[in-house]
């Protein structure tokens, strides 16, 4: 797992269909400043493309959830990337907190 340090947000414009059918990414990053980390958003019905790993980590989600990721990202720490090779999936998420802690 890697700790998420900072994160940048690109909205991108056109026209659905465009063959630009990613609405949205969020750039993320380690402690050193290195990019790990790309969550892409994707035009509503647009037929995802797998979750993948090269030199960084990629998410494909649908553009309904950007708002819910750049939440997360603002308000809970520490937040962690991470690969899973037995599944061919990625995650972005928190360590375990306690119930009701009202952040």
């Amino acid at each position: 797992m890697i700790e998420i340090k900072h994160y940048a947000i690109r909205y991108h414009g056109g026209p659905q269909g465009s063959g630009r059918d990613i609405r949205a990414q969020v750039h993320l990053f380690d402690a050193g400043n290195r990019m790990v980390g790309s969550v892409d958003f994707y035009d509503e019905g647009f037929p995802l493309p797998g979750d993948s790993k090269d030199s960084i980590i990629h998410l494909a989600l649908p553009a309904s959830h950007v708002h819910g990721v750049v939440d997360m990202l603002r308000n809970e720490k520490p937040i962690f990337l991470a690969w899973q090779d037995s599944l061919k999936n990625a995650y972005l998420g928190t360590s375990q907190e306690p119930v009701g802690e009202g952040e």
